[in-house]
């Protein structure tokens, strides 16, 4: 399948649809259901890009597509503790805090828009015998 994938890569479709379902287990079991697909596909985007690196006489793909997830499932851990390792140093979430402080600010430029713009509301419009600015 890979040597047919080389010379047709939409054959390469056929050696995810045999292979998807046992790796996305695998990811399942090891990370849980949340990151299980991003890993998975990803596992095929490196074979994918890898295709003409891979030893034909290994024959079965299965091994070598479950050596890549194994790594993207290592790299993946290593990116969390990294991440652990931040929030206990600095007690900032890098995923959340930036999420929340642009909501801080999006709720305090409404406030200050709001405040201008009832003001300018109760102003006495044109034509009423008031003058508003001389």
């Amino acid at each position: 399948m890979i040597a047919r994938s080389r010379r047709e890569p939409e054959r390469f479709a056929t050696l995810f649809a045999r292979h998807a379902p046992a790796l996305k287990r695998y990811v399942i079991r090891r990370l849980g259901s949340d990151p299980a697909e991003d890993i998975v596909a990803e596992t095929f985007a490196v074979a994918f890009q890898d295709l003409e690196s891979y030893d034909l006489t290994r024959g079965d793909a299965r091994s070598w597509l479950f050596g890549i997830a194994t790594n993207l499932i290592g790299r993946h851990r290593r990116r969390e503790i990294a991440l652990y390792r931040a929030l206990s140093r600095t007690g900032a979430d890098s995923v959340t805090e930036p999420f929340t402080d642009q909501v801080d600010e999006s709720v305090v430029a409404d406030g200050a828009r709001r405040r201008p713009a009832a003001v300018l509301a109760g102003l006495p419009r044109e034509g009423t015998g008031t003058r508003c600015c001389s």
